[in-house]
């Protein structure tokens, strides 16, 4: 996944195979010219696990087929040998025309898969104006960049013109900008 991978900070200490960076960046060139760059007040870096802590107004850009991301929450994990980033706390999500506000949210690419974006708790509205859809939330979304799919589960609500939709699940392409499927769906109009 990674090509190469550089650390860079204002200062640096290290105690019991853990280095500490103050006002860091990290910085990550993936295959096919793209990069990941996260920032933070403080990175951890455990030598023997090679598990990473980024704390404290955490900013994070990555680009997967040329679609840029932009990630900001306080506390981001991962580690360096798998392919998971992790943050526990709320995150704000932005890309594609439009944002995600959650209370977690974990990157996931399992061997041979695509990446996968997971939010728990979730809210999201649009930035795009182009597109039908004002706002939803849901207790999970799944958001697919590589398809441009959203896959939202557990008292999923969605807003699109003057119509709410509830549904236990709901599929929704950003690129067709419509709804692909619903369970056990209810309509609410003229709202």
């Amino acid at each position: 996944l990674f090509t190469s991978t550089f650390l860079i900070a204002d200062s640096s200490a290290l105690t019991k195979n853990i280095i500490e960076f103050n006002n860091s960046s990290y910085e990550s060139y993936l295959l096919n010219n793209e990069k990941i760059l996260l920032k933070s007040k403080q990175v951890e870096l455990n030598l023997d696990n090679k598990e990473i802590n980024l704390i404290g107004k955490v900013k994070g850009e990555f680009s997967i087929k040329g679609d840029a991301f932009k990630i900001e929450t306080e506390s981001l994990s991962g580690n360096l040998l798998s392919k998971s980033i992790l943050s526990k706390e709320e995150v704000l999500f932005t890309t594609k025309g439009f944002e995600i506000v959650s209370s977690s949210m974990e990157i996931i690419q399992k061997p041979k898969k695509e990446i996968m974006i997971l939010f728990n708790d979730a809210n999201f509205s649009k930035v795009n104006p182009k597109s039908k859809i004002n706002k939803g939330k849901a207790n999970k979304i799944e958001f697919f960049p590589s398809k441009d799919l959203i896959l939202m589960e557990g008292n999923a609500e969605f807003y699109q013109d003057n119509m709410k939709i509830i549904s236990d699940q709901i599929h929704y392409d950003l690129t067709q900008d419509r709804i692909l499927k619903s369970v056990n769906s209810k309509l609410i109009n003229n709202l």
